[in-house]
């Protein structure tokens, strides 16, 4: 039994559950190895799948298939993306085609409904320093959050923004207000360890996500693809073991395989690792074919950004 992460290369709830659902029902799916030119077969029968890790930061347009994830019998748990930058148009070009927070908890709390707390992890992710955006207003907006989210989840993972050379280069555009720093160790921690008492006064337990420096207790070392919650939530499954695989230095996620694919997000968030491209994933989102077995379909080598006449995201938010 093997373990799917749908997916942290793309937002595959809120722009391509129609395509996925086809996959469950034909009860297999393909994915492009990102490195190389395998193309690898993945089961998508419940006997053949111990769990579904989601990822996400708007789930609305995929809640009308929960009803029919549970007649297939697959077991799922989701992470949900919530920062509140969107809440204010001087913060909102950091998540260009992000809801705003209160359609993103309207769908929080009702994806809690449908399951449980326990199988809707808050990502506070990533926390990014900017003149606008210091450790004042995080803490006022993780406050804001956390209240709104008791009761709906029991865990809350974190991570600060990584300076990847892609990052680096989108964030570049932003105007000085917005423009990410990166603040000393300790203020981090002294950040971190307020938030985890925010958490706690809320029902909820504040988890790392690859930030071993900031595990200080109450503040637990997270695994997002989790062994432990997966064992917790099917224990009729843990016969079937699970090894400890690292998607990058000093992450606790266990063995799964990620069937999204990269520059395929329209969302439009400039600190993504995902995509390079914006107008490759706008144009791949609209291309996309519901009936095909893999996300994309490979062709041609696209040509760099650069060469692509720009363009603006216009996907509605309500989809």
């Amino acid at each position: 039994m093997h373990v799917l992460s749908v997916s942290y290369r793309t937002d595959i709830p809120a722009f391509y559950g129609d395509w996925f659902m086809q996959r469950v029902r034909e009860g297999y799916v393909r994915y492009h190895n990102p490195y190389g030119p395998q193309v690898v077969t993945v089961s998508l029968r419940s006997e053949d799948v111990r769990a579904i890790v989601f990822w996400s930061k708007h789930y609305g347009p995929f809640l009308r298939h929960l009803d029919e994830l549970d007649r297939a019998g697959l077991a799922c748990y989701f992470h949900y993306s919530l920062t509140g930058y969107t809440a204010e148009r001087t913060t909102h070009p950091l998540e260009e085609r992000v809801p705003q927070p209160d359609q993103v908890i309207e769908s929080f709390q009702a994806l809690a409904r449908h399951y449980s707390h326990k199988h809707v992890l808050w990502r506070y992710d990533p926390i990014i320093f900017t003149p606008l955006t210091d450790a004042d207003w995080h803490r006022r907006t993780f406050r804001t959050l956390a209240q709104r989210l008791a009761g709906s989840t029991e865990r809350c993972y974190f991570s600060f923004l990584d300076g990847y050379d892609k990052v680096a280069r989108n964030t570049r555009k932003l105007p000085d207000s917005l423009r990410p720093y990166d603040p000393p160790q300790n203020e981090k921690l002294e950040l971190a360890g307020e938030l985890a008492s925010i958490a706690e006064a809320h029902g909820i337990g504040l988890y790392t996500c690859a930030e071993d420096f900031a595990v200080v207790p109450p503040i637990q070392r997270g695994a997002c693809v989790d062994k432990e919650l997966i064992d917790e939530l099917w224990p009729h499954k843990q016969q079937h073991k699970l090894k400890l695989s690292p998607n990058r230095n000093k992450c606790g996620c266990y063995d799964s395989r990620d069937i999204g694919a990269y520059d395929t997000c329209p969302h439009g968030c400039v600190y993504c690792y995902a995509v390079i491209n914006r107008p490759l994933a706008l144009k791949r989102y609209k291309e996309h074919d519901v009936e095909h077995d893999a996300l994309i379909k490979r062709g041609p080598k696209q040509p760099p950004e650069e060469d692509l006449p720009p363009q603006q995201f216009t996907i509605p938010l309500d989809m």
